[in-house]
């Protein structure tokens, strides 16, 4: 086995060291999404910003001096493309989009299908492909199986009788499972291969080769093989700039593209009183509407320069990147809990024999030692906390999704009833994933990447002693592949029995109020900070807390800094003195500094009104002047940090919570308070093996950031409770509390571990929630007393 897992090394010593120096900023970041976006290099940067900042570019439409320079480098820039694809200007041409996705719109829109035809589509496609449908009559979606089975070498050739166009969409790789699709379907859709497979009699088929995915980590050929269209996406390729795709078009097959919308530039002639305008004859000014991204574009000739400096061939980086692939896949085989059940279950139509059939993308879901899925969020959480960068979902391929998952249309349709969106992180639905994990390679990454990786899994997801052995169900799927694709379905467990879950639907007989103390009042003055334990008692507003979450750390971009992204802010220890009122800041082994509660353009201390984000929502907040902005970019050894402090409560642009506009919010993320059962906790504790949470109850409490600690004599009573009244103060529960990688944060030292997550994530099934939330909508304001009495009224009461 040791033999079956080993990494080979592709790139030479001195190749490693060249990438290494130019990608400082990654130290202790684990990047591994790069089918969503590759990295720039450091040095890629400022080679574009020597070129912008020695040449004068202009308008290319302008036609005077700079103009001309900037359209001439432009079409160096379409051969230096047309080269790296191993074509020329005679066979393709180059069009500028926005995007890949762009470019797809693009054909959509233009194709002319005439009588008959038809848009057939592979059903591992990117959802971009999936929005083309709009435009065509006919459509026929193409299962994978079929096309792995039917697409083949014993393919006869069937010219149709019927004079009409039809389109067939297809990636060159799959972006969720890294499948490299056979090049070859392209001259058997040409030569009418569908026909009989779609029961069609067309005589002209024509061939999209969506490469976005592909054209990264991998030579696409054009000398060789000849799609009509091709879809590029270069951030994909070198990281930056973002924003601009392209779509390749055969010259010869130019005129199944029909111009409707046109805009500047693209006409030789355009009438006003008349509705005349005459189309330019050169494909790509015909279609490059309006001015062109010319700076993006010329940036793209550091991105070629790169790879160049760099000594890299694109064969080169395959190579590499799918050893790095191939390392984890193997790794990920033979991992299984100490029982001999698996830890993930692998999605994919290959076995990473061969970097022919196979990208640098690896897909899986987790498993637990009973069997059930962890869900993708709690993967998420973990990897975020260790400095990995994954991704999780359905990668807006949900064709794919539901072939490797075993998902009905039915299934998706019920996902979605019960509250699954594209892009959120509801995990689990009745037990079953709604989506998967997704690593992926690119040319700058490193076995270290790799290894930090695995390394996590095991440490996070394997029942000790791990057991590593090849599974024979490895062997059996090698010997049921056809020419190197697994034909049948790898989803698992069947999801035909997904179900709603209700567990939390109480009961319609009222239930007996729950009585508890008060036993902390804690206020977090700064965002992501750390605590503000209450002596006594506390003030309570129309936005909660007075003073609770009204500054924030915002960093050059004036995007808001968390524990997420720095955890040395557990650290910083505000405290709020109401006699004199001032916010005063400590930091082991700095010097305090305190600043007036009180910031507006009229205080004594420079204040300049900004704006900034949080959960979405535009903030208005006072800047806190130099010295305390000086203060926490020394101790958080992050250049460039400001402090604001939200506007008034009652300012026009003050936040509501999403779930009801009646509750204003001050930088909170959901509700204005979070209540914690102490009782709650200690059945946590309870739950916890091996000394996994060896510290005290209190630091334990600290990780869930709570505003009230409340001692009620049941656990998890609060979660059933529809309000709490607090002597005479009433508090609407807003739902339990969705939990991320933070609670795994020790507050008293920034130190990480994976508790408590994963004991939540099987308590509760995957669905990681703590605490509750709580809102008061009243605009008056009362104190609130350490040791009130407590009562949680259940429905009915």
């Amino acid at each position: 086995m040791n033999e079956f897992c080993k990494y080979r090394d592709i790139y030479s010593s001195r190749q490693t060291k060249l990438i290494a120096d130019e990608f400082h900023r990654l130290s202790d970041q684990y990047y591994l999404e790069h089918a969503g976006a590759t990295l720039y290099s450091e040095k890629q940067l400022q080679q574009i910003a020597k070129q912008l900042s020695e040449n004068l570019y202009a308008n290319p439409h302008a036609k005077n001096v700079s103009s001309k320079l900037t359209e001439d480098a432009v079409d160096i820039v379409r051969y230096q493309i047309l080269t790296h694809f191993k074509t020329n200007s005679q066979e393709y041409s180059v069009i500028f989009t926005s995007s890949a996705t762009a470019a797809l719109k693009l054909v959509g829109e233009s194709f002319t299908y005439k009588t008959n035809g038809i848009f057939a589509y592979l059903q591992d496609n990117h959802t971009s492909v999936l929005g083309m449908r709009a435009y065509a009559k006919d459509t026929c979606c193409i299962k994978v199986n079929d096309a792995l089975s039917e697409l083949n070498g014993d393919v006869k050739n069937d010219n149709g009788k019927d004079n009409c166009n039809s389109l067939f969409v297809f990636p060159a790789q799959s972006n969720f499972s890294g499948t490299k699709y056979p090049v070859a379907w392209i001259d058997y859709v040409k030569k009418g291969a569908l026909n009989p497979i779609l029961k069609t009699s067309c005589r002209n088929w024509f061939v999209l080769l969506d490469a976005a995915c592909y054209a990264s980590t991998n030579e696409l050929d054009l000398s060789t093989i000849k799609p009509d269209f091709v879809t590029i996406s270069f951030y994909k390729i070198f990281g930056y700039p973002t924003g601009l795709g392209a779509l390749l078009v055969r010259n010869s097959s130019c005129d199944s593209l029909k111009k409707r919308y046109y805009g500047g530039g693209t006409v030789l002639m355009a009438q006003t009183l008349e509705n005349v305008a005459v189309m330019r004859e050169i494909i790509h000014e015909r279609f490059e509407d309006g001015t062109i991204s010319f700076l993006s574009i010329l940036a793209l000739k550091e991105g070629f320069n790169t790879l160049k400096r760099l000594n890299l061939s694109i064969d080169l980086i395959s190579k590499h990147t799918f050893s790095l692939a191939q390392y984890v896949y193997r790794h990920l085989l033979c991992l299984h809990h100490s029982n001999g059940k698996p830890v993930v279950i692998l999605y994919h139509n290959t076995t990473f024999e061969t970097s022919r059939d196979q990208g640098a993308i690896v897909n899986f879901n987790v498993l637990r030692d009973n069997g059930d899925y962890v869900g993708y969020a709690e993967v998420l959480n973990f990897a975020n906390l260790h400095g990995i960068h994954l991704r999780t979902g359905c990668f807006c391929n949900p064709g794919a999704c539901q072939h490797f998952l075993n998902m009905s249309s039915e299934d998706v349709q019920r996902q979605f009833d019960a509250g699954h969106v594209c892009g959120d992180q509801h995990d689990l639905i009745g037990g079953y994933p709604t989506g998967s994990v997704r690593i992926s390679f690119g040319y700058m990454s490193t076995k270290t990447d790799a290894d930090k990786f695995l390394q996590m899994m095991e440490n996070c997801f394997v029942t000790k002693p791990a057991v590593k052995k090849i599974p024979q169900s490895f062997y059996t799927l090698q010997q049921q592949s056809v020419d190197g694709f697994i034909l049948t379905d790898r989803g698992g467990k069947s999801q035909k029995s997904i179900v709603e879950c209700n567990n939390n639907v109480n009961s319609l007989e009222p239930q007996p109020d729950e009585e508890g103390i008060l036993q902390q009042i804690i206020l977090y003055p700064i965002k992501s900070c750390s605590g503000f334990v209450v002596e006594d008692k506390w003030p309570i507003t129309s936005t909660g807390l007075k003073y609770d979450r009204q500054w924030m750390i915002i960093n050059s971009s004036g995007v808001c800094v968390t524990q997420k992204n720095n955890k040395k802010l557990c650290l910083i220890r505000p405290s709020i003195n109401l006699e004199t009122r001032s916010l005063v800041l400590s930091y082991p082994g700095h010097k305090m500094i305190s600043i007036p509660v009180d910031i507006s353009e009229n205080s004594q201390i420079f204040a300049s009104l900004c704006q900034s984000k949080v959960c979405g929502d535009k903030i208005q907040a006072w800047d806190c002047g130099h010295e305390v902005a000086d203060w926490l970019s020394e101790v958080l050894e992050y250049p460039g940090l400001r402090l604001l402090k939200q506007c008034s409560e009652n300012d026009e642009t003050s936040r509501t919570s999403k779930k009801s506009e009646q509750f204003q919010l001050s930088l909170a993320n959901q509700a204005q308070y979070l209540l914690i059962n102490v009782t709650s906790v200690e059945w946590l504790r309870q739950r916890a093996r091996n000394h996994e949470l060896p510290e005290s109850l209190e630091n334990t409490i600290q990780r869930f950031r709570p505003n009230f600690v409340v001692k009620f004599r049941n656990a998890l009573v609060e979660n059933e409770c529809e309000e709490f009244i607090f002597d005479n103060l009433i508090f609407k529960s807003g739902g339990v509390c969705t939990r991320c990688q933070m609670i795994c944060i020790d507050q008293t030292t920034g130190k990480t571990s994976k508790e408590p997550l994963q004991i939540l994530s099987k308590s509760f099934q995957g669905k990681i929630s703590f605490g509750v939330y709580l809102n008061r909508s009243e605009n008056y304001r009362f104190y609130v007393y350490i040791g009130c009495k407590v009562k949680g009224r259940k429905n009915g009461n």
